[in-house]
């Protein structure tokens, strides 16, 4: 389980770089609100999903 949180961890590092380069380049904030949002859901999600299983493994 805890290589799929490194992997999520990696993605909303490149979504958050991605955003910040085109910020840069465009000066237009909806790129980092963008990214926010991506990176807030998907997090949710991924304490939800990680909720679940922490539950599953302790009810073994």
């Amino acid at each position: 389980m805890l290589w799929a949180l490194r992997l999520w961890l990696y993605g909303a590092i490149l979504i958050l770089g991605w955003a910040l380069i085109s910020y840069a380049l465009t000066r237009n904030r909806d790129y980092l609100h963008r990214a926010g949002r991506l990176i807030r859901w998907s997090g949710l999600l991924a304490g939800a999903i990680t909720v679940f299983w922490l539950i599953a493994r302790f009810l073994r």
